[in-house]
């Protein structure tokens, strides 16, 4: 009987010794607004972490013990395997993080399908919410550095092949979405069509809100910034997602923390809680120092509790 207590003991000792020396997971959450999620993307590691399994489950153990509740996993051309998808995912299921799957491809561009179709099966494998999101411009305005927008046929393209994949997409149960990035935001019209003229003409398809990229350097037309305010309610359930990022100034730089921003960041926050759009991701300038990427990571957490939108 003594050898058992003295087994029970080291057994309840060795318990308790374990659990002191957890490390203690963070939590976040939105103080106004609990029904959001934070996260970010991995293409703010991606100078210091390139893609493979070994990286990818450092970021996503990473994400969990932080107390983020999604990642998304930018991989451009959808070169993860099926197998190394599903490793990752057995990662995400047991630290319960949320996946979005991220492709780089424009939809006019030549061997956009084979991308697609490879992001989205890799989409299906991950646990959340079911999400392959795509950026939706490039290369048909490389050759012309006047080019505002898009043209009338390229508008009428972009937005059946978009619906399309939307289409397609929501067979498997995952939700199309596309991402503003240097056309102009708003179109003239006449002469040029913006990425607002695309979601009129393709209901289908969901958006990814950038917050920075309409007024960053590379952008073709600068906005103003309370239109996109005025517009961002109107989007109903197509708007899904946001990245919070940061550009000082109109015709600024991408920064490598989140900070001030041409739209302030709460406003976005606030309209995000009143349309019930759920996932707000970190996207930072990456820099080719991990530990630098975890300093801006938590420098951009520290911004949004100074002003008291996380807690």
């Amino acid at each position: 009987m003594k050898a058992i207590n003295l087994l029970f003991s080291l057994v309840i000792l060795f318990v308790c010794f374990d659990c002191t020396n957890q490390p203690e997971k963070k939590t976040l959450e939105f103080k106004d607004y609990p029904d959001l999620k934070i996260g970010f993307s991995t293409q703010n590691f991606q100078a210091s972490m390139p893609n493979n399994v070994a990286n990818l489950t450092e970021i996503i153990e990473y994400a969990s013990k932080e107390g983020y509740q999604f990642i998304e996993l930018r991989d451009p051309l959808a070169k993860l395997t099926g197998e190394e998808c599903m490793a990752l995912a057995e990662v995400a299921k047991e630290k319960q993080i949320d996946v979005i799957y991220e492709i780089h491809k424009n939809p006019l561009d030549t061997g956009y399908f084979e991308v697609f179709e490879k992001g989205l099966a890799n989409t299906i494998i991950f646990p959340g919410p079911g999400i392959l999101r795509t950026v939706v411009s490039g290369s048909e305005f490389k050759a012309d550095p006047s080019k505002k927008g898009w043209n009338k046929d390229e508008i009428m393209k972009l937005s059946k092949i978009s619906d399309s994949c939307a289409n397609i997409a929501k067979g498997k149960n995952v939700r199309f979405i596309v991402e503003n990035f240097d056309e102009a935001f708003f179109g003239d019209g006449t002469n040029y069509y913006g990425i607002v003229d695309l979601f009129s003409q393709a209901p289908q398809t969901g958006f990814q809100l950038d917050m920075s990229n309409m007024f960053r350097k590379p952008a073709r037309v600068m906005t103003e910034p309370e239109k996109v305010l005025d517009y961002l309610p109107t989007m109903g359930s197509q708007w899904v997602t946001t990245h919070l990022k940061t550009v000082l100034t109109m015709g600024g730089d991408m920064q490598p923390t989140l900070t001030e921003n041409p739209i302030p960041v709460e406003r976005i926050v606030e309209l995000m809680g009143k349309n019930n759009v759920v996932y707000a991701a970190f996207e930072l300038t990456s820099v080719p120092d991990k530990e630098q990427c975890f300093a801006n990571h938590a420098s951009s957490v520290q911004f949004l509790k100074d002003k008291g939108i996380l807690e």
